[in-house]
């Protein structure tokens, strides 16, 4: 009796999905609308629907694919009158699917007044940021155009905007091809500037460089230029800090393959020179090569970047340890150690300095009380994806899950000093996404 009860649930649950799947089937337009993003709520709407009426076609929001503004809208003042106005990147619905446009709206007495759509210089938009590069007070408008996935040649345009009465001007003034790029205060004189990264991995006759642009009377004027290394295949990440109220760039990039190394570039002040002080024009590797693709990063919540440098091999078996450092324009500063690999990064507490050791087998890390003889283990800690818990969950405590990794442990039944506790393995495991 209950078996068949149970079979009717199961028939009665299946008819009901089953209806639902016609209705929502029979009320949509095609199946393309099914693939189209949820409609803009609030402002976002407004500036869609007013976009949409003044080109005459209806269009598909699109946001940045990098940077740090990855929204397909986003409000600034444009001309001073210290209300938001607004700057948009779309696709037009029925369109050509290579093309990218935007437009930008300045918003006065309520109302947005919409420019014409600018045309992309690629097929989609990499990334966007604005800054006063003419110290007119009003910010121009930077973006990054991508070319079918190019790693290294975008176009990099700079828009001025100007309110008229009949409709929003927006002009294009100037544009470079580069790599990566950052808008910011770079020759601490209170305007922004505009940093270039241009990769040259393909091309053996060409430096590597970074450049520093000012922007006058419509144009962008390198002031200066030093090389980076030549040998970085894809640039990862391109970041700026403050140190000693210089503003420095700390650029990550991948070589070999799998490995990584960290170069730093700055304004001097008193030389008027743009600086790399850990690039050698004949290195084969320089410092700040490791064989993990790890970028800077804050290890110890200071709010500063550091740098992991791999140390020298340690004996057979056992991984070597990464020293992270911050940069300082007398000496780098030693800050942590640990392991730092693609798979695992441990930071080491500090009472470990020297007295643990490290193995790797497989996905599981083993930790040594190195001062003990024959090297008294500590506890393993296994990585796994979360869909493989289960298999090795008998052996393990589930210590931390990250974005779909989850780490396990089993300690040993050793009394060392060096020992932790589950939630001090945890606060070590740092993660990086």
């Amino acid at each position: 009796m209950k078996l068949r009860i149970r079979q009717a649930i199961y028939i009665v649950l299946a008819v009901a999905a089953f209806a639902l799947l016609i209705f929502v089937v029979t009320n949509s337009q095609s199946p393309e609308s099914l693939m189209n993003p949820p409609e803009a709520a609030g402002d976002y709407k407004n500036i869609q629907s007013v976009i949409e009426k003044s080109i005459g076609a209806g269009i598909i929001l699109k946001a940045p694919n990098e940077g740090d503004y990855t929204t397909s809208i986003t409000f600034l003042d444009l001309n001073k009158d210290n209300e938001n106005d607004a700057l948009a990147f779309y696709r037009i619905k029925n369109d050509d699917t290579s093309s990218i446009y935007m437009s930008v709206l300045l918003k006065n007495d309520s109302k947005w007044k919409p420019s014409e759509p600018i045309k992309g210089k690629g097929n989609d938009v990499l990334e966007f940021a604005y800054g006063d590069l003419n110290y007119d007070a009003v910010p121009e408008i930077v973006v990054g155009w991508n070319m079918f996935d190019s790693k290294d040649n975008n176009t990099l345009c700079v828009y001025s905007v100007k309110d008229s009465s009949q409709q929003t001007q927006v002009k294009e003034c100037d544009s470079k091809i580069y790599t990566k790029m950052l808008v910011a205060d770079v020759c601490a004189e209170s305007r922004s500037e505009i940093m270039l990264i241009k990769n040259t991995y393909l091309d053996e006759s060409a430096p590597a460089t970074a450049s520093v642009y000012e922007f006058v009377d419509n144009q962008l004027k390198v002031i200066d230029t030093c090389q980076l290394q030549s040998a970085v295949s894809e640039y990862k990440q391109f970041q700026m800090q403050s140190v000693e109220n210089t503003n420095v760039f700390f650029l990550d990039g991948v070589v070999d393959t799998q490995n990584m190394i960290t170069e730093i570039v700055y304004w001097n002040a008193q030389k008027k020179a743009l600086e790399n002080p850990v690039y050698e024009k004949d290195a084969t590797q320089i410092v700040t090569y490791r064989e993990a693709t790890v970028p800077a990063t804050d290890i110890n919540d200071d709010d500063l970047l550091e740098i992991p440098f791999q140390s020298e091999e340690s004996e057979a078996g056992f991984a070597h340890t990464t020293i992270w450092k911050q940069f300082g324009f007398e000496k780098f500063e030693d800050i942590a150690r640990g392991i730092c690999t693609d798979e695992l990064i441990f930071r080491f507490p500090e009472k470990w300095e020297n007295r643990v050791a490290v193995a790797q087998k497989g996905k599981v890390w083993s930790f040594y009380d190195a001062e003990a003889e024959e090297k008294e283990k500590l506890f393993d800690l296994v990585i796994t994806d979360i869909s493989d818990w289960q298999s090795v969950s008998s052996k393990y405590e589930k210590v931390k899950i990250y974005y779909g990794t989850v780490y396990g442990v089993s300690f040993s039944d050793s009394d060392s000093a060096y020992m932790l506790s589950k939630d001090e393995i945890g606060k070590s495991i740092i993660n990086i996404h």
